[in-house]
């Protein structure tokens, strides 16, 4: 059992828990239980079982809790979620799979509506519980409305939103959501509008595709794990994860394996793979294949391949399926044919052994993967004219990030530690401003002593080679004013600018306060600049190209944030902004030491956007990125 999976059944409870109206601190402290754990960056069940790390250890992980995981890793059981799931509907939880159906909505939809799923639903969500799930999720899935967890799956329903479906319409299926729109019932529930019954409509058509995306940090954790169980076995020359995967978006819907083994060895390998320990299903086995899901409803497909195609299987499924047709049409046009085997002129194949050399053959210079979407990126190819992508050993410094001041899990001394252990120069301590009650955030008076303790650490840890940036995350209200005076922000040494209320606002109304807060002197960037959540909430409504404007023209610089739940901005707009001329800084958006190395998912965003080091502030030297800030030509007290 991977942390993603233990982190599952946690938001679960939290979800039972804010269905059946139980104290949002409660609910809070499960949520935060769930990131605690997916963030991790060690198999917890091998801590569990090795009994060599106390769990209370883990920040944020109290008795409670950690006796809690210990349930889950020996049991496969958590009693509370049990318990909870008995008081509920049978099948309720399986509404909340819909994307943007939260617990608030759903329990809105059952109450007033009376939602009830068909007998085809109940099968197949029964099937879903009996073959690739936990006994626990079968039980529950008995006592609630069958296909009540598949309302989460529709873009723009979360927790809240299903809960308040269910109590307030009676809402248990895809079927009764249905019948709820076309009765009109939806638009009339406060906090649904027009712009949500039309994103619940489209997200309707994708509830029976059946697949559930896993964010990219999840699926790492799977695919690497499965890649060292793999090789542990030994018998294997080479392996890679293709797909989606590979090409590093935020998402991932399964997972395609190939390798290359050692002579007459495949068919080992494929038993090994069959037999890894989370696999719930055995889908198919041959010699050279073999497709399994595991216990989270993952599918993992593996391909043996000879050597002298381990190139082309890698590209063919690494993809994407635009790439591949245009360069199966370039193949053509040089009397070539392309696929999964090789690169054949006739029968003979001139190239296949790596990617390097069919992309050779086809007048091409190698393509990274992340680039590889049919984005221009084969012209540019063609041209030698590819971007030199920005890589995680050019960054200098983590440019957001929050302490136990607000709602973070580490000091500034922890976090720095953090920082340091990976080679930075620099960091930018951004807790929130007190405009987000939530998480504590800072007003004057606190800030303040929170800059004079930074100055203090700088002091001591002069000549040290690292500096920590005086620096805050700045509400823009909704009335587009910044939540802090600008005598004070003047102080900063770095000021980044987010929205994260009245995010309803009318499209007009965003861009007025985005651009505004870019325009402004004493604003350095605008963090997480779309606001979505991924999976769980859609970008909101701004002019995207006016923002870019102001950024150019003002200098204010766009965050990429790499927090694998924000994944902000998305690659298609920072691609689009590089084009305005607008300069960008990585992030990691952590909120616990353990979070530092979620730079690697900006950069990866970088790297699918096109963009170089160039482009990006924080692969400068401290001097160098204090120098590019807008604030330096304005005489900001926090440059020394």
């Amino acid at each position: 059992m991977q942390n993603p999976d233990i982190a599952r059944l946690f938001d679960e409870v939290a979800d039972l828990l804010e269905i059946q109206d139980a104290n949002p601190f409660r609910v809070r402290a499960y949520r935060n239980a769930a990131r605690t754990i997916r963030d991790f960056p060690e198999p917890i069940a091998d801590l569990v079982r090795a009994g060599t790390k106390d769990l209370t250890d883990i920040a944020g992980i109290g008795d409670d809790l950690a006796e809690k995981i210990t349930d889950i890793v020996t049991t496969g059981e958590l009693p509370l979620r049990k318990q909870l799931a008995s008081k509920l509907p049978a099948g309720l939880l399986d509404l909340l799979r819909i994307s943007g159906l939260g617990p608030k909505r759903v329990k809105l939809l059952y109450k007033k509506l009376k939602v009830k799923s068909g007998d085809d639903l109940a099968e197949k969500i029964t099937d879903i519980v009996t073959t690739g799930e936990l006994p626990l999720r079968k039980q529950l899935a008995s006592k609630l409305p069958a296909g009540l967890l598949d309302l989460l799956r529709i873009s723009g329903l979360g927790p809240k939103r299903v809960k308040l479906l269910y109590k307030k319409l009676k809402v248990k299926s895809a079927a009764d959501l249905a019948k709820a729109l076309e009765a009109g019932k939806i638009q009339k529930l406060k906090g649904f509008g027009p712009k949500m019954e039309e994103k619940i409509r489209v997200g309707l058509g994708q509830v029976h595709v059946g697949e559930r995306r896993l964010l990219l940090n999840e699926a790492e954790t799977q695919a690497t794990a499965i890649v060292a169980y793999l090789e542990a076995g030994g018998g294997l020359r080479q392996i890679e994860v293709a797909g989606s995967y590979r090409r590093r978006r935020e998402t991932v819907g399964d997972l395609d394996i190939v390798v290359t083994s050692e002579r007459e060895s495949s068919a080992k390998v494929m038993d090994r793979f069959v037999a890894y320990g989370d696999v719930a299903e055995i889908i198919s086995k041959g010699e050279t294949r073999a497709t399994v899901k595991l216990r989270g409803g993952l599918q993992v497909d593996l391909r043996a391949v000879e050597p002298d195609a381990y190139g082309a299987a890698l590209l063919y499924f690494t993809g994407s399926k635009a790439h591949n047709i245009e360069l199966r049409k370039i193949a053509q046009e040089k009397s070539y044919k392309l696929n999964e085997y090789g690169l054949f002129k006739g029968t003979r194949r001139a190239a296949g052994k790596t990617e390097q050399e069919i992309y050779a053959k086809l007048g091409l210079e190698w393509i990274p993967p992340e680039l590889r979407e049919a984005r221009g990126e084969v012209a540019l190819a063609r041209e030698h004219r590819l971007p030199n992508l920005v890589d995680v050993a050019d960054i200098r410094g983590d440019l957001q990030m929050h302490t136990s001041a607000t709602d973070g899990k580490g000091t500034i001394e922890d976090m720095a530690h953090a920082a340091r252990a990976l080679g930075y120069q620099y960091i930018a301590i951004t807790d929130h401003s007190k405009r987000v009650t939530m998480a504590l955030g800072l007003d004057t008076k606190r800030l303040r002593e929170q800059w004079r303790a930074i100055d203090e650490l700088n002091a001591h840890s002069r000549g040290g080679g690292f500096t920590i940036l005086k620096s805050v995350e700045l509400d823009i209200l909704e009335s587009g004013k910044l939540d802090l005076p600008d005598d004070v922000l003047a102080e900063a040494d770095y000021v980044v600018a987010t929205i994260h209320y009245g995010i309803n606002q009318t499209e007009k109304e965003l861009t007025r306060r985005l651009v505004g807060a870019a325009e402004h002197e004493w604003v350095d960037a605008i963090g997480h600049p779309t606001g979505r959540l991924v999976g769980k909430r859609e970008p909101y409504a701004f002019d995207f190209e006016a923002l870019c404007r102001a950024c150019t023209a003002t200098g204010c610089l766009l965050e990429l944030n790499g927090h694998p739940e924000r994944m902000d901005l998305p690659d298609t707009l920072a691609a689009a902004a590089k084009q305005h001329g607008v300069r960008f800084v990585l992030s990691t958006d952590s909120h616990q030491p353990g979070n530092l190395p979620f730079m690697k998912y900006a950069v990866y965003l970088a790297r699918r956007a096109g963009l170089e080091a160039g482009d990006i502030l924080n692969t400068r030297s401290l001097e160098e990125f204090r120098a590019a800030l807008k604030r330096a030509a304005r005489g900001g007290k926090g440059r020394q």
